[in-house]
């Protein structure tokens, strides 16, 4: 009840607040049936398969509801805010988690762009400041559950994070240069029930990713480059208000993606390197649904490949993908390593029934393993997705 009367109280706001500012009401609306057939392996070689069907919410994309606007305060100034918020459509939940997708404050002057708050990464495909994978990796951060994986076989998967900051300069002679850091989300008070949040912003309680970015483009021809780096939380505190210090590997990722539009094809290809990572995207954790021994990792190093198009065809398009990761346990305290690898090739077919409303189809395989050392067998995880969707956008 308090969430519906929040979600009255913010629509009646934007109403009341029209005349000062242009706001908009946006979103995507999404409904699929997808065929997941699987088989798991654990490290005793004991086989798990199953084939289940079902009605999924935003199959093909994830499900939105947004308020953007602006004011222009001078020639040189604009002022606006983003509050983005995911649906479930087979659910009907609604603002579940408060606007989790994006919650900013922004604004646009000659020296460039200054976003504040819930700020999606430049490293995805979507949010206000997002450039990489929506350019240089076939199937963004994917879609059609695990038929094509896009960046879902690759480490820093930290979207969106609260207390973000973020920079977008202007673009000169095609490039154009992206700044962000996140203080940290901030946690409950252990010693204090009525509190929400406490000091723990930008100290060490908080896993603070920053990213620093250039992007080029020229006609048909794009390129960019990302390097991200988390200095990951080393003190933890319990119930009891007792902290524990632990000594973290901090993540650090080499991320380089180019894209060649020639017509018949936009051909996207993108490649990641990385050490210090906690986990792999559907690498890891597809490794520890087929074997919960899989866990608990700090310094994973290791590569990830991208490569496919967007191909235009019978008054739509396909989104072809082949990926591929190979990744290590790299701690050295470990007695006991484990490697990773990744495999997945999909396609998925889009066709506009309108401007705003899209069929979407397609098919695809994945297969995850982890092999551990003393262990006779690999843990495996393999599947096959077919699916079908309809999303309309507003």
């Amino acid at each position: 009840m308090k969430k519906t009367l929040a979600a009255v109280a913010v629509l009646s706001a934007f109403a009341t607040s029209a005349f000062a500012a242009e706001v908009t009401i946006y979103g995507r609306v999404g409904t699929g049936f997808l065929l997941h057939d699987y088989e798991s392996t654990n490290f005793d070689g004991v086989k798990t398969d199953a084939t289940d069907f079902s009605m999924d919410s935003g199959v093909t994309t994830t499900n939105r509801l947004g308020f953007k606007g602006s004011e222009k305060i001078s020639e040189d100034l604009e002022v606006g805010f983003v509050l983005e918020t995911k649906l479930l459509t087979d659910s009907g939940t609604a603002f579940a988690d408060g606007f989790d997708r994006e919650s900013l404050i922004y604004a646009k002057t000659n020296y460039g762009n200054f976003y504040a708050g819930k700020v999606g990464a430049m490293w995805s495909d979507g949010g206000s400041t997002a450039f990489w994978a929506a350019n240089y990796v076939a199937g963004g951060t994917g879609g059609g559950g695990y038929s094509v994986q896009g960046i879902g076989l690759m480490a820093s998967q930290m979207a969106r994070v609260s207390n973000r900051i973020s920079y977008i300069s202007p673009t000169f002679a095609g490039f154009t240069l992206y700044g962000e850091y996140s203080f940290g989300a901030g946690h409950p008070d252990p010693e204090d029930a009525t509190e929400t949040l406490y000091d723990a912003e930008n100290s060490s309680r908080e896993d603070r990713p920053a990213a620093i970015g250039l992007k080029y483009a020229n006609g048909p021809f794009g390129a960019g480059l990302i390097l991200t780096y988390k200095n990951e939380a080393s003190i933890t505190t319990s119930a009891a208000g007792v902290d524990t210090c632990t000594d973290q590997e901090n993540e650090f990722t080499v991320n380089l993606g180019t894209n060649y539009d020639f017509g018949f094809a936009n051909v996207k290809l993108a490649g990641q390197y990385f050490t210090g990572s906690d986990s792999i995207g559907n690498v890891t954790a597809l490794a520890k649904v087929a074997d919960a021994t899989v866990t608990g990792f700090d310094d994973l190093k290791g590569y990830a490949l991208v490569a496919g198009a967007d191909i235009p065809a019978w008054g739509g398009s396909w989104t072809v993908s082949v990926a591929y990761t190979d990744a290590e346990d790299d701690a050295s305290d470990r007695t006991v390593n484990t490697d990773f690898m990744g495999f997945n090739a999909g396609a998925m077919y889009t066709y506009p029934l309108s401007k705003q409303t899209l069929l979407k189809a397609g098919i695809g395989y994945l297969k995850v393993e982890a092999d551990r050392d003393g262990k006779a067998h690999k843990a495996e995880y393999e599947t096959v997705d077919a699916w079908v969707g309809l999303v309309q956008y507003f």
